[in-house]
């Protein structure tokens, strides 16, 4: 969580770094001796996946399960467990900050922090709403399970001590990806949970059955022995011996290229860290090219002369289909921090404890079986804030150019408004939460604002096509998602004056108590926001073309034919949830729905 404050910036990294003596990594030697020298790539394929990452792999084992079907994967990372870092971009107050791209085989998977829950079933079902006939919850709930499956937990009786509690029949039993609850629970969590209640916030038998409000437990997505389970490891490895499937790492797909009937026929591949205009391939794509490069890098077939008319001119591309509009949308989740003591830092500062732990972890047990944590409080804005219609009211009163990027169309501007017409119903929903306090029983909690309103931009640099994007997150600029965050201060400072939080004896560090206005409160929360979680979307949103959408609900490229996307960039709002169990859910659909196609559609004659 690379935007949290200084203060909880150093506490991830530091338990990321002690997490790896229990979720080590495979040989990484076996893992390269999978890739295939670019030489004995084959001249066309069936399928081209652009990007090895979470999304990627899913739809490769998928595609490749049918073996008269070769698929190639092109990724721009390697076998690592390391994300790669990109230059910084211009954020709201034109402050900058690093933006972390996870160019790693696995993607995001790969590196993330293994909290693994689902949003409430009214954010997918919003997404249906935006004319995505099939993208529910009832639509996705059967993809949710097909990507999983629940192992019991090995502890009953740290079970039975903090009432963790679960439903397995909204998970799979033979899917993929497994999950379960690490053997360790701080003994704070139970006070917590308790003052959570004591609040008016009720605790849900299972977060993950569409209930993600309130406060529940979350499991982690690690195997019976509390080692990661992710894309690599369960779609990637169990497809090793299949002879049609293919991936290459350290290359980067420049184009997506067409035929004169807009057919998306090939791509051009450049080796990773070499200059612009060095030598490049093509390889032609016989039935279909699908991006799966992230919400960062999705948007690589504006390159192939499919995007904003304007945009593509300017940087001297000829067009093939005007799509949306200059800039791509962005949605994050935003956050800030609030700290108390005494706090649950004993694994950091006593060398005793930090001994125990990692004896503790050569048995898989311990604090160093939990990842970032396994509770969760989703909060919905009428249990937070009594007066929440006020910020209804004036989110429904705003003249949307006011806060939006000036490069929106006219479209983009026709879909904003029906994603707010959504987000205020959210706000009003005691089913829906939009601010999440993952807490785990320690001295310090983010607070991640989960529907903002305000709205970013990636946008092609038309000075140099292979640059990186330029970014702009725009945080913040729209005062609603400010009053949500005054909100959920308050209720922070309400929850640590509950009965039960009197025996942590919680003191107030920031904002502090002298910061009492909503004014004053407003500013502090401005002034330390983070820019994102790591959870950026929705730069190819699946939405009508009309409200400035990039893909149908089939996930074909608007436009164009032979072209879809299959990752995290098609969501069009972003969900009250970590991303990691959605991007599972959406992948597993997207290649049914890409295997469906092959049916009825012959296949494009690469000319060989």
């Amino acid at each position: 969580m690379p935007f949290l404050s200084h203060r909880l910036l150093a506490t991830a990294i530091h338990l990321l770094a002690f997490s790896r003596l229990c979720f080590a990594y495979y040989d990484m030697d076996e893992l390269q001796r999978r890739q295939v020298d670019v030489g004995d790539l084959k001249p066309a394929y069936d399928y081209i996946v652009v990007g090895g990452g979470q999304s990627g792999l899913v739809i490769a084992n998928r595609l490749s399960e049918d073996s008269t079907k070769t698929v190639l994967v092109v990724e721009y990372g390697t076998f690592d467990d390391t994300p790669s870092q990109i230059e910084p971009s211009t954020c709201y107050r034109q402050q900058t900050s690093i933006v972390y791209a996870a160019a790693v085989v696995g993607g995001g998977s790969t590196i993330n922090g293994m909290l693994f829950d689902r949003g409430a079933a009214e954010d997918y079902d919003n997404w249906e709403k935006l004319n995505n006939t099939g993208w529910g919850w009832d639509g996705l709930l059967p993809y949710f399970k097909k990507s999983t499956r629940f192992n019991t937990p090995t502890d009953p009786a740290i079970v039975a001590e903090y009432n963790q509690t679960w439903d397995a029949s909204v998970y799979g039993t033979d899917g993929p990806i497994q999950v379960t609850f690490p053997p360790w629970v701080w003994p704070t969590s139970k006070i917590q949970f308790q003052a959570w209640n004591e609040v008016g916030v009720p605790t849900q038998f299972e977060g993950a059955a569409g209930k993600s409000y309130n406060a529940f437990w979350v499991p982690s997505n690690v195997d019976a022995d509390v080692r990661r389970s992710y894309a690599r490891n369960q779609y990637l490895d169990p497809a090793k011996a299949r002879t049609n499937l293919e991936l290459v790492t350290s290359y980067r797909v420049n184009e997506v290229l067409f035929s004169s009937t807009k057919r998306a026929e090939a791509v051009t591949v450049q080796a990773r860290g070499t200059e612009n205009g060095a030598e490049t391939f093509t390889v032609k794509a016989k039935r279909e090219i699908v991006l799966c490069a992230g919400w960062l890098h999705t948007r690589i077939f504006c390159r192939g002369a499919v995007w904003a008319q304007a945009l593509l001119e300017e940087a001297g591309i000829s067009v093939v289909a005007g799509v949306g509009s200059t800039s791509k949308t962005t949605q994050l989740h935003a956050s800030s921090s609030r700290d108390l003591e005494p706090n649950a830092a004993t694994l950091r500062n006593n060398e005793t404890f930090q001994q125990w732990a990692e004896e503790q972890c050569l048995e898989r047990r311990g604090p160093l079986s939990m990842t970032t944590g396994n509770s969760m409080a989703t909060l919905p804005l009428p249990i937070m804030n009594p007066n929440f219609q006020a910020i209804i009211d004036k989110a429904n009163a705003q003249i949307p150019t006011d806060y939006l990027p000036k490069t929106y169309t006219a479209e983009n501007i026709a879909g904003f408004l029906a994603q707010r017409e959504l987000l205020v119903a959210s706000y009003a929903s005691t089913t829906n939460g939009l601010i999440e306090v993952p807490f785990s029983g320690g001295g310090s909690t983010a607070l991640c604002l989960e529907k903002p309103i305000s709205r970013g931009t990636v946008t092609l640099n038309v000075t140099d096509r292979y640059a990186e994007p330029i970014i702009d997150f725009n945080t913040g600029v729209n005062p609603v998602d400010t009053d949500i965050f005054v909100s959920v201060i308050n209720f922070y400072r309400k929850w640590m004056a509950a009965p039960s939080m009197a025996q942590l004896g919680p003191v107030e560090e920031a904002p502090g108590t002298n910061v009492t206005t909503d004014e004053d409160i407003g500013a502090w929360a401005n002034e330390g926001m983070g820019t994102s979680t790591a959870h950026t979307c929705c730069t190819a949103a699946m939405m009508p073309r009309d409200l400035g959408g990039v893909v149908s609900p089939e996930l074909l490229v608007y436009g164009v034919s032979g072209l879809s996307v299959g990752d995290i960039s098609l969501i069009p709002m972003i969900p009250a949830t970590h991303t990691c169990a959605t991007v599972y859910a959406i992948s597993e659909k997207a290649a049914d729905l890409i295997k469906n196609r092959a049916l009825s559609l012959p296949p494009l004659d690469p000319g060989y």
